[in-house]
């Protein structure tokens, strides 16, 4: 079994949702990616939480706007 089927499968698993709703969350270690489409596609994307690197997504969501903020503030 290829990498994409299994990781078609964990996406497909409800036991990996928190919740299917829009704001569901999505963590399966099986599944190597980062970023998948919501459990209703359409909805957009969310993070893989089993995913080993998604602690530096969201620090860096949280980091950046900071840094414009700051950027702005000493340069204007």
């Amino acid at each position: 079994m290829k990498q994409d089927d299994i990781n078609e499968m964990e996406w497909r698993n409800p036991a990996n949702w928190t919740w299917r709703g829009p704001l569901g969350l999505y963590s399966s270690k099986r599944d190597t990616r980062l970023i998948v489409p919501k459990a209703t596609p359409v909805m957009g994307w969310t993070l893989n939480f089993a995913h080993p690197s998604w602690v530096y997504v969201l620090a860096a969501i949280a980091v950046l706007p900071l840094a414009f903020a700051l950027a702005q503030r000493m340069f204007s």
